[in-house]
This record gives structure tokens, sequence and C-alpha cells, in this order.
């Protein structure tokens, strides 16, 4: 008699090295929870031995087809599918960290000597060598000040060093504005400091904390980039050795975001020792935390227009279909049983479906903008989905940038009370637009608790 079914297969994903060879999967923070585990399916072309008759004891395996197959989720913001999207994107790098500066900690008290003097930041959000400099700018800059001061940052250690040209002190603890500091936020105890020329942070405070930005920047190709799938099937370990990303679609389900992958796997076996089993394979973060629907703000405005205002340019669609799409080939070679490693023969593809419950006067100034065929017809956009909090002000997000938008269908409502839904490309732009960094199609970051580069 067959077991009975377990609510959820066991799932596993790791980034592998070498082209049909798996990688074990087995170990801790590998785990994920795709709805649909069990999907790839082998695909062996079996020879015929003419000698023998077409008996099934007489057939020969052939070269083995690619294996396509898709993995949805409901995104979770510690998801260890966030290892798809990244072999998607093609590149992800050391996550950083940022610190948000408020009217709350802006302040920091010092001396000379014959002090205090005060410096007073901008508020803003700022990554950690962005920080440094902003901190030295306002040191050199605060009424009363005469010695030359020098901030650095290091993300590895995540310790600011705050140095001078001479001895002079840090207020942390005495400062007039020490209630308004920047002490803690920066790793520093609250303590004044004083009797050196450089102070170093221990990186305990909320600049050392769990928050950690990971930003995927879509890449030309992602040659080299490719993972090992295992699942569960009963008593057995389906593996899919080697697999490439080919898509990525972000969409709303039920009032939660699912993210869905198409991927082409190599072959499929259930024979492979790596991995034996899933003993020691974990999922890592809160795998209850999901992103929703209700967390996510759209903003739209013309391409060449400043930052969003936050107000005028939000965007209230019912629903939302995001498409980046690889297209690669899948060729098999001489002496080799499997296809090659497939490599993109197309360029990527960005396309954005925005879907509108009525009109109204925002959602109709964009149809306006295509009807009249004017340069405000190219937009830039961005999604943010933020999350629940992972310490003090610092949230999880899934943010998508597209620094140029072109409208390439609509179907116009003509300003009536009923449905109207926009279709956008995203392509490249000639330079960053602004408050974005980049000119690629689309941009991703996530912000979660994994400390390690996702490709590493």
């Amino acid at each position: 008699m067959a077991d009975i079914e377990k609510r959820l297969n066991k799932a596993a994903v790791k980034k592998a090295g070498t082209w049909g060879t798996a990688v074990d999967t087995d170990a801790a923070g590998m785990g994920f929870l795709p709805l649909n585990p069990g999907s790839p399916k082998a695909a062996v072309q079996m020879m015929e031995d003419e000698a023998a008759s077409a008996f099934e004891g007489n057939l020969d395996v052939g070269v083995i087809n690619p294996s396509d197959f898709g993995l949805d989720f409901d995104y979770r913001w510690d998801g260890r599918e966030n290892l798809l999207l990244a072999m998607l994107m093609g590149t992800a790098g050391v996550p950083g960290m940022y610190f948000i500066v408020s009217t709350a900690n802006h302040h920091i008290d010092f001396s000379e000597g014959d002090g205090p003097y005060l410096a007073t930041l901008t508020t803003g959000t700022y990554t950690g060598a962005a920080l440094a400099a902003e901190i030295q700018t306002q040191l050199d800059a605060a009424a009363g000040s005469a010695l030359t001061y020098t901030v650095t940052y290091v993300e590895a250690t995540r310790r600011f060093t705050i140095a001078a040209t001479g001895n002079f002190e840090l207020l942390w603890h005495s400062g007039s504005k020490n209630a308004e500091g920047q002490g803690v936020l920066l790793g520093f105890a609250h303590t004044d400091l004083s009797g050196a020329a450089t102070y170093t942070s221990d990186g305990t405070g909320v600049g050392g904390g769990l928050n950690y930005l990971h930003s995927f920047v879509l890449a030309n190709s992602t040659v080299g980039l490719f993972g090992t799938y295992a699942t569960e099937k009963g008593t057995k370990i389906h593996t899919v050795p080697t697999f490439k990303v080919l898509k990525g679609t972000f969409s709303l389900s039920g009032g939660l975001i699912k993210a869905a992958f198409n991927l082409r796997g190599s072959e499929v076996t259930d024979a492979s020792l790596l991995p034996a089993a899933f003993t020691s394979t974990t999922v890592t973060g809160n795998t209850h935390a999901r992103a929703k629907f209700q967390q996510a703000v759209f903003q739209m405005t013309p391409q060449g227009h400043a930052g969003f205002d936050g107000s005028t340019d939000i965007l209230r669609p019912k629903s939302f279909t995001l498409e980046i799409e690889r297209k690669m080939d899948s060729e098999h070679v001489a002496g080799a049983q499997i296809i090659v490693e497939p490599v993109e023969n197309d360029k990527p593809s960005v396309k954005l479906t925005l879907e509108f419950p009525r009109m109204d006067a925002v959602n109709a100034a964009y149809f306006a903008d295509w009807i009249a065929g004017t340069a405000a017809a190219e937009k830039k956009a961005e999604l943010v989905i933020t999350g629940p909090a992972i310490q003090g002000v610092y949230n999880y997000y899934l943010k998508f940038e597209f620094p140029r938008l072109i409208v390439e269908d609509v179907e116009y409502a003509d300003s009536k009370i009923i449905p109207a839904k926009i279709v956008l490309r995203g392509v490249t732009a000639d330079t960053a637009p602004t408050d974005m960094a980049a000119t690629v199609p689309v941009v991703c970051q996530v912000m979660n608790t994994r400390t390690a580069d996702y490709l590493a």
C-alpha cells in the first residue's frame, strides 16, 4: 500500500558549479517551500535494439532531453526562492546594510577641547558608505570645528571609524542632543569617548543588526549560473543535477504575492547520491511571513521627471503581472548524453501589466500620454512591497525599479468607470533617471535577514 501523502514534500536548492553534476542540497538553509515540489519529469529517449527486437529489456537509453518545469511560491521574504531570482537576474553580490537617518537620530555632539560642537545630518536613507560620507561632511562643516575628519565604513565588519587630524571627543552621553544622537545607529555604546584621534564602533547597535539589503541588477547573460534542485517523492529523492532559470513571474494570487519560476533542467534522476536524504536540510527565516498585496505601493511618472512625489504618482491597480524572461537554447553535442549548459539566444525581456478596477484621474493621465504619443509616454516606475519589521524602523521589503518603460498596449476606457489595463515593456535607459542608479530594464532589491551573497 502506498504511503499517505505528506502535506508538503521536502524540497531544496543550491547553486552548482559544474553543468550536469549535482551538489549536495542536504544542508542547513537549503530547503524551500514551492507549492508544487514534485514537478520535474524525466525525458529520456529510448533506443531500440533492432537485433533483439523492441522488448523493454532490449531498449537502451539514448540522449536525455532537458526537463522544463516550473516552481510556484507564495513569496516569503527570507525564502530560498530568492536564489532563483538572483540566478535569473544574473547578479547579487555581498548584501549591504542601509541606514535610516531621521529627526530622532540625526545629531552628533562632539568637542575638540573647546566645544562642544554639533553636526546635523540630512535625514534620509543611506548605504553604509554614503552615511560615512555624510557624517564626514557634517563634522567638517560644524560651526567652530577646526579639525579635518575622515569617516569610513567597513561592510564586512559593519563598523564605522571616525578619525580626525587631532584628538577629539564624541559626546554620545553628555551632549545636548544625545537623545537624538547617531551613536546607537552607528554601533557605538551610549558613553562619551575622549583622549584619541580615532574611534571605531563595535558594530552591535542598529547598524550591526539583522537587516541586509540584496541588490539584483539585470545582467546581459547568466552564463555559469545554475543550480541543483531536489525534492522528496515518497521514499525517493528526485534530483535535477543542474538547471537554469528561464523566467520569473510575480503576480497576485488571493491577496498574496506569488512568485513563479520556469526552469530548464539537464535531467531528472531518482538514483542520485546527492542528496541521499534530507536529514540536514532546513528552511531559513520565518516561513509564515509572506508578502501581501495590501503591502504593495506602485508609483509611476514620466521618465524624465524628478523623483516620485509619494501622492499623485501612486497607482492603485487591482492586479499586476511582472514577467522577466531569458530565452535560452537547448542543445545536444557529440560525446554528451545531456544538453550542454543553455545560453541566451535572444535579449532578456521585461514586461509589466497593470489592471485597474476603474478609470480615475491619475490612471487617465497615463492613458492620455499614450494616446498623445508625447515624450511623457515613456515612464519610470517602482513597485515596493513592504513586510513586517525586522528590527526598529527596518522592515522586510521587495522592490522593483524600472528606469524606462515603454507603453506597449492599453485597453483604454475613455474615462468611463469600467476596467482598464496597461502593458509596459522595460527597456534600457540612456541615463539613470533621478532617484535610480541603474539604466537596465529592471533592478530588484530584497531586504531580509540573509547575511551572505546568494550567488557565492
